[in-house]
């Protein structure tokens, strides 16, 4: 039995849930199981061994999902366990304890099979949706969440620059002048800050068989602006086919329930290209560069044209 398998079952015993069968549902940074029980069908997230989010991310991604339900959004419900806690702490024999989160299943498509113009509309007013619910929620000060004002703000090392990192001489200038914009940003803030979902994009969102689109995976919940929320969803339906048409169709949808961020289009790229970075730096840090060649060279180039767009490009 492999390890993560190990732990999910361990996890589960710890919840009123009486497993029949479990199977891996998804694996990026964390591992999902799919799991079949007599009460239903739910969702175990198995986290990684690197904790990359501040501590109270968890119970602000539940605190946040309770109010969303209570106000009659579809989202995913979080269960507690036994003890009544929101994350349930296990270790399989000498590994490094993981914290896992019981969720019910969402049942449906994700949103990457059916990314059309109309489709991307209808995520640009769930984005509204939840900017709105987070801004009407009043919070003044930001929970125990990462508050989004550098570019690399997860709790990971700063890799992307290292000397041994192919291009890394192109991430210093983009993280750089990122950084700058983003301070500029948090300097004069358009809004007063709240939570965002930290990423809001059509892999983690759930078409079910009625048609509603459903936001799952709220662990990327940060502290900030509604334009760092969007450019995140941007950067993901770029590079989906028809890119510059469904980024369209998305603010046409957002705008239609709340208005579009002034924001420069200079701007909205830095934020663009901070997301990029953040994701780079995230791959190097906990896989490292070795195989993944390709995947610098491509983002290299692309941050090389931000920073000069009058460069040719390859």
């Amino acid at each position: 039995m492999d390890e993560v398998r190990e732990i999910a079952l361990e996890a589960l015993r710890h919840y009123d849930v009486a497993p029949r069968r479990l199977s891996r549902a998804a694996r990026s940074f964390n591992s999902v199981f799919r799991v079949t029980a007599a009460s239903g069908t739910h969702a175990l997230r198995v986290g990684a061994e690197q904790r990359i989010h501040a501590d109270g991310t968890l119970a602000t991604e539940a605190a946040w999902l309770r109010r969303l339900a209570e106000r009659g959004m579809v989202v995913p419900a979080l269960r507690t366990n036994w003890a009544g806690e929101v994350g349930t702490v296990v270790a399989a024999r000498d590994a490094v304890p993981r914290t896992c989160a019981l969720f019910d299943w969402v049942a449906g498509r994700s949103l990457r099979a059916r990314l059309t113009a109309p489709t991307a509309a209808r995520l640009g007013r769930l984005a509204a949706q939840l900017h709105a619910d987070a801004e009407d929620w009043g919070l003044v000060d930001p929970p125990d969440v990462l508050v989004a004002d550098r570019v690399l703000y997860w709790r990971v090392p700063v890799r992307l620059t290292a000397p041994d990192i192919p291009f890394h001489d192109v991430f210093a200038d983009a993280l750089d002048r990122a950084q700058a914009a983003l301070d500029e940003l948090w300097r004069t803030p358009p809004h007063r800050p709240h939570l965002l979902h930290g990423d809001l994009t059509p892999a983690n969102v759930i078409v079910t068989n009625d048609g509603t689109l459903v936001p799952i995976d709220f662990q990327d919940v940060v502290w900030g602006f509604d334009v760092q929320d969007l450019a995140i969803t941007i950067v993901a339906l770029r590079r989906a086919p028809g890119g510059p048409r469904l980024v369209e169709a998305f603010r046409d949808g957002y705008a239609s329930l709340r208005p579009w961020p002034a924001s420069p289009p200079e701007l909205v790229e830095a934020l663009v290209a901070a997301r990029v970075l953040g994701m780079v730096n995230l791959v190097v840090t906990v896989h490292g560069p070795a195989d993944r060649g390709d995947y610098l060279a491509a983002h290299a180039q692309r941050l090389r044209q931000w920073l000069d767009p009058r460069r040719p490009t390859a």
